[in-house]
């Protein structure tokens, strides 16, 4: 329905730029182009929530930053859900065990990273004990009937070579689906690709091992959630110049500070939806604006991103096939 009216139908939304880890491999840092200071207050949030589900989205991705260190994020995710959004949370789950009692019944699909195990997790993400931390809250969610649905996120990186093989053994372990992405190196700033972390990223050859390793794994009843289609792409061509990108239709990425990102200039945002609210104008008017058809007729030829989620999202949009069979596979999650 968000297709045949033009419309995105998935908001992500980074409710802050401030987090507890200090990840190399992360682009959204507090500092970053992409994670510019200050958050927007309660009030707007709902209204974004509510503007979100009037304009016919489906979903919220909620994520940051650690999205665990907004006080009043029990109350977004519940406002998301009154307005009828399917609401997943992304998070390094240091927070996790401590704030559940109040986020149980809120959250649909709830993400953990995960790069490594144990100390190796814990360095990269610059917090000791983390590791333990999510297996233990990982173990407390099983028995629990309001229990989401369990995802991880593992990126792949030079930080962490040979890990895929571990953290799926982790996700068997934790009944857990398990992404995996290789590291994205950097962004569009005035319509030019910057590559400040490429020094972190995996070869072109690592990265066709991974993914054949990832086939291996899939095949062997491991819960590998990358499609085969998407993983033999990327084990052919690393640099997956072959897909026409749609991910900048089919999703609204919102700032900590209410900037509408424009993912061919990220130093140049759409809009901002506080400003928004203050004209009275709604979210949905924002989807018949130039700036918005511009940026999905130029992301079409860009394939600056790598990982599966803006893949199989653009294959979705194209009702590609083999989503068919992806979509069954997460519901049967």
């Amino acid at each position: 329905m968000s297709r045949a009216r033009g419309r995105p139908h998935t908001l992500s939304h980074l409710v802050t730029a401030r987090c507890n880890g200090s990840c190399a491999t992360c682009l959204w840092r507090a500092g970053s182009s992409s994670a510019p200071g200050g958050e927007l207050d309660t009030g707007v949030v709902r209204w974004l929530y509510e503007e979100a589900g009037r304009a016919g989205m489906a979903q919220v991705v909620v994520w940051g930053g650690e999205p665990l260190l907004r006080q009043d994020l029990p109350e977004l995710l519940l406002a998301a859900r009154r307005a009828g959004l399917f609401v997943t949370l992304i998070t390094n789950g240091w927070l996790a065990a401590e704030r559940w009692p109040e986020l149980r019944g809120s959250v649909d699909a709830l993400i953990l990273s995960l790069d490594d195990l144990g100390e190796a997790h814990d360095r990269m993400r610059g917090l000791p004990g983390l590791f333990g931390r999510l297996e233990a809250f990982a173990a407390a969610l099983r028995d629990d009937p309001l229990r989401p649905t369990l995802l991880l996120n593992t990126v792949l990186s030079g930080q962490n070579r040979g890990a895929l093989r571990r953290v799926a053994a982790a996700a068997r372990r934790w009944d857990a689906g398990l992404y995996f992405c290789p590291m994205e190196t950097g962004e569009l700033s005035a319509g030019e690709a910057g590559d400040r972390l490429a020094g972190l990223a995996l070869s072109p050859d690592e990265l066709r091992g991974a993914a054949a390793l990832a086939l291996e794994l899939k095949a062997a009843g491991y819960p590998i959630l990358d499609s085969r289609a998407y993983l033999r792409m990327l084990a052919d061509d690393p640099s997956l110049s072959a897909y026409t990108c749609r991910a900048a239709r089919a999703r609204l990425t919102v700032g900590a500070d209410g900037s509408v990102r424009d993912c061919m200039h990220v130093d140049r945002p759409l809009a901002n939806v506080a400003s928004l609210r203050i004209q009275g104008l709604s979210l949905a008017s924002l989807f018949g604006t130039s700036g918005w058809l511009r940026m999905g007729a130029e992301a079409a030829s860009c394939t600056k991103c790598n990982n599966p989620d803006v893949v199989e999202l653009s294959w979705l949009w194209d009702l590609h096939p083999v989503m068919l069979g992806k979509l069954l596979e997460l519901a049967g999650r």
